[in-house]
């Protein structure tokens, strides 16, 4: 009887022990499919155009069509001031599968996708779901640093769930929330830029790859300024600007990639980079648009200084934005202005010669003055410009190829009238030299046609001078006949004097041109005062 007992306790401790290993087997089997894994995975990383591509809200997913989307709209404010809004959204549908897809072998992007790489160091992470959606496994990335060898251990023959999310930083991936099974997993209260991939699909021997097009699930916004090149000065602050309503987050569903919403609204506010102010130009960060449905945005800004003016409670108002687009807006900055006076300019001196004392010299004829000019010499037309509170213009439509201008006894370069603005490289001596360029750094005949080649009309001049109500100068001009303006600088250290205008008072200036061959300016000045706009 003893040694029958000592048989049944010993068959009952190994039926234990074997259990006991089938379980440590199947949980094994669970966390580490690695294990007993026969097959991989390789995740190909992408992100789709923010501008097109397909988001699921509340099970629903809508597609934005591949075309041009601009919304615009004029703000008027006080002191003769507009800003014209333009806000667009262009680009191409992505055609990936999506989720709830089931697919055998190795799926592909497909379609005319504009896809773009994540940031180098970006983190994301890959989350893998088994068939009963069940969790088993997931994966840490950073974009160009994790080894793209990098695969997951999967089974041959089964059919996994495979999800991909990041917030697009460096530093951070959030955590997911119910983890152990695809119908309690989500990401929860996230308020950067979400960006996830879903896809179902069954795994062959060998090594399987997935093409992961990751798609933005917030909305994104970036905001720039700019002065019309008929404005002064710059852009000097822009204080407390957001856009309202918006949520302060949003949660996402792995199963079905659903979002979830707050019900309270919040303002998105508009970041700017630090040295953004103290320009004509200014681009903000990207703003995050957080909302369930297409929403009529506004836009309010409580104050802004430009051209030394501060306008105060600003409100560009009913700006649709779509869930997962991104958008960019463009503010023009306008002055309302009337000229106050004309004075045209009509300089057209070939190149002649003439002979004097024996001797054989070379300028022009000036036909006006019925008087001969040597190469060298300069000449001089004098205007008087009535009051104006906004400054004075002048716009060139045809030059060769060199000028200055004096307003109320200033040079607005140089001290003298022979410090010209050179156009034309004639030696290296001052006046001969060029020393104008365009802020790219291209110049008139180094990349960009010689000046005296280019001709304007009065709406598009080639070369455009400004001078602000305070006296500050700026210059203007086209690389084309007839083309946009961009903003010249003096090259080196060369800076434009402050010159003084009258605004309750006549100003005198004078236009003048070193002679040097063929010498034209063919144009018009004008003082300039602000209007209501209309």
């Amino acid at each position: 009887m003893k040694i029958m007992k000592l048989k049944t306790n010993n068959i009952l401790t190994f039926i234990a022990i074997a259990c006991l290993s089938v379980l440590a087997a199947c949980q094994k089997s669970k966390d580490e499919p690695a294990a007993n894994a026969n097959a991989s995975v390789m995740i190909n990383l992408s992100v789709g155009d923010p501008t097109e591509e397909k988001v699921t809200f509340a099970g629903n997913r809508s597609t934005q069509k591949a075309v041009q989307n601009i919304q615009r709209s004029n703000v008027y404010l006080d002191g003769g001031m507009t800003l014209e809004v333009a806000v667009t959204e262009q680009g191409t549908t992505i055609s990936s599968s999506n989720s709830g897809i089931s697919v055998k072998g190795s799926p592909k992007a497909s379609g005319s996708s504009i896809l773009r790489a994540l940031a180098y160091g970006t983190m994301y992470r890959v989350a893998v779901y088994d068939a009963s959606g069940n969790y088993v496994s997931s994966q840490d990335y950073q974009y160009g640093i994790t080894p793209p060898s990098t695969s997951i251990a999967v089974q041959a023959g089964a059919t996994y769930t495979f999800i991909v999310y990041s917030i697009n930083s460096t530093e951070s991936i959030p955590d997911i929330e119910g983890r152990e099974n695809l119908s309690t997993a989500k990401l929860s209260n996230i308020s950067a830029d979400l960006m996830f991939f879903k896809r179902t699909m069954e795994i062959q021997l060998g090594m399987n790859n997935l093409d992961a097009v990751l798609q933005h699930q917030f909305s994104q916004i970036t905001t720039s300024f700019e002065m019309d090149n008929t404005m002064t000065g710059v852009i000097e602050s822009i204080s407390n600007a957001a856009f309202n309503p918006t949520k302060v987050s949003g949660s996402i569903n792995f199963d079905d990639g659903t979002l979830e919403f707050p019900s309270e609204d919040a303002s998105a506010n508009i970041a700017y980079p630090t040295s953004a102010f103290g320009g004509r130009t200014i681009t903000s960060d990207p703003t995050f648009i957080i909302s369930p449905t297409t929403v009529s945005s506004n836009l309010t800004i409580a104050s802004m200084v430009i051209d030394s003016e501060t306008k105060t409670n600003i409100s560009i108002l009913n700006i649709k934005i779509t869930p997962g687009h991104r958008y960019n807006m463009n503010i023009k900055i306008r002055s309302c202005l009337e000229e106050v006076t004309s004075a045209p300019l009509n300089w057209n001196y070939p190149e002649t010669s003439w002979r004097l004392g024996g001797r054989t010299l070379y300028g022009i004829y000036k036909t006006d003055e019925n008087k001969y000019y040597e190469s060298g010499e300069t000449i001089v037309n004098t205007f008087t410009a009535p009051e104006a509170n906004y400054g004075f213009q002048f716009d060139i439509t045809e030059l060769d190829n060199a000028f200055n201008m004096k307003v109320n006894g200033t040079f607005i370069y140089g001290t003298t009238s022979t410090n010209q603005i050179q156009f034309e490289e004639f030696g290296t001596a001052e006046g001969q030299a060029v020393n104008i360029e365009f802020q790219d750094g291209s110049q008139y005949g180094d990349q960009v046609d010689m000046i005296y080649m280019l001709k304007g009309t009065s709406v598009n001049p080639i070369i455009r001078i400004v001078i602000s109500k305070t006296g500050e100068v700026q210059l203007f001009g086209s690389k084309v006949n007839n083309g946009p303006l961009f903003p010249l600088r003096l090259k080196g250290n060369r800076t434009f004097n402050k010159v003084t205008w009258n605004s309750t008072g006549s100003n005198t200036v004078d236009v003048s041109q070193t002679v040097a061959g063929k010498t034209v300016i063919i144009g018009r000045g004008y003082g300039r005062r602000t209007v209501r706009c209309k």
